[in-house]
């Protein structure tokens, strides 16, 4: 997004200068999910969803408007026309409970997703002991955790993992530098085998680099998302890093006239399930608070 300027090259008064970080809005796998979740409540009538099918407070407020609703667990579903799996994924044993109850599935697990608890699979199958670089509690984690078998867990730093062949797989809104620290610590037992791949999203990346680079050029980010989205949460670390000042919301309502006022420049940025209009909203109130917009 272009600064504001006025006449003469020169900032209007009471004009904030602000950048949004490219790209910017849902991301291939959260939009899959929630169409996929609308084209199954089209063919099928009622359904839920597995968990929250994203982590953001507006998208799961409008689904809900629409009778989407989310269950913890397939037994919490009852009487429905399917069970939608979120973008995260599930382990296996829970299409097994689900296939066990008669409930139809629509798998909306994003593809990238997919692929790390498919490398995990193999890796097992091969003899290797898989461990995630990841957030332990996190859906996609546990997700992910249920196609390693024993012993698969989640990296802890400094602990050495009792096998000799070791498989590393990443949850895909991992930063690359923390799989990179990650590794280099695991390399310290000397395993007879150590295998790593790769699995972070490449659009995950492109909005990490693009938040570095806007941080680095800001006074103040503004980081838009679901305060439970790990892919949010890390482009706030990242811009931290970078030395900027953090303001997180969810949406436009949180922002604070007295904080933004004569700023200069700033920068936003948003997680992948942030939907582009809460972007929007929040980038024309940072560039005109004294006005609360344009």
């Amino acid at each position: 997004m272009a600064e504001a300027r006025g006449g003469g090259g020169k900032r209007a008064v009471g004009r904030n200068a602000v950048r949004v970080a490219r790209p910017t809005g849902f991301c291939f796998g959260v939009e899959r999910a929630i169409r996929l979740a609308r084209e199954g409540q089209r063919r099928f009538g009622r359904i839920v969803t597995l968990g929250e099918v994203v982590h953001n407070p507006q998208v799961l407020s409008e689904l809900e408007s629409e009778g989407i609703r989310a269950v913890s667990s397939p037994r919490q579903a009852g009487k429905v026309g399917a069970l939608v799996i979120r973008a995260h994924g599930c382990p296996p044993d829970v299409l097994e409970t689900c296939a066990g109850l008669g409930i139809r599935i629509i798998d909306a697990t994003c593809p990238y997703v997919r692929k790390v608890q498919s490398v995990a699979r193999r890796l097992k199958e091969g003899g290797y002991a898989v461990v995630v670089v990841g957030e332990r509690d996190h859906p996609e984690v546990r997700s992910i955790l249920g196609y390693c078998g024993r012993p698969g867990m989640v990296y802890t730093p400094g602990r050495r993992v009792r096998a000799e062949k070791i498989g590393v797989v990443a949850q895909t809104t991992m930063s690359r530098e923390r799989l990179r620290l990650a590794v280099a610590d695991l390399s310290r037992f000397r395993y007879t085998e150590l295998r790593v791949f790769d699995t972070i999203c490449e659009e995950v990346t492109a909005r990490q680099d693009a938040a570095a680079k806007i941080a680095a050029d800001s006074e103040l980010v503004i980081v838009v998302g679901g305060r439970s989205s790990a892919n949010t949460s890390r482009l706030a670390e990242i811009a931290a890093e970078a030395g900027a000042r953090i303001l997180h919301v969810e949406s436009v309502s949180e922002l604070d006239r007295g904080r933004l006022a004569g700023v200069g420049h700033i920068g936003v940025i948003a997680g992948s399930s942030t939907p582009a209009w809460v972007v929007r909203e929040v980038a024309r109130f940072a560039r005109n608070p004294s006005q609360g917009g344009p």
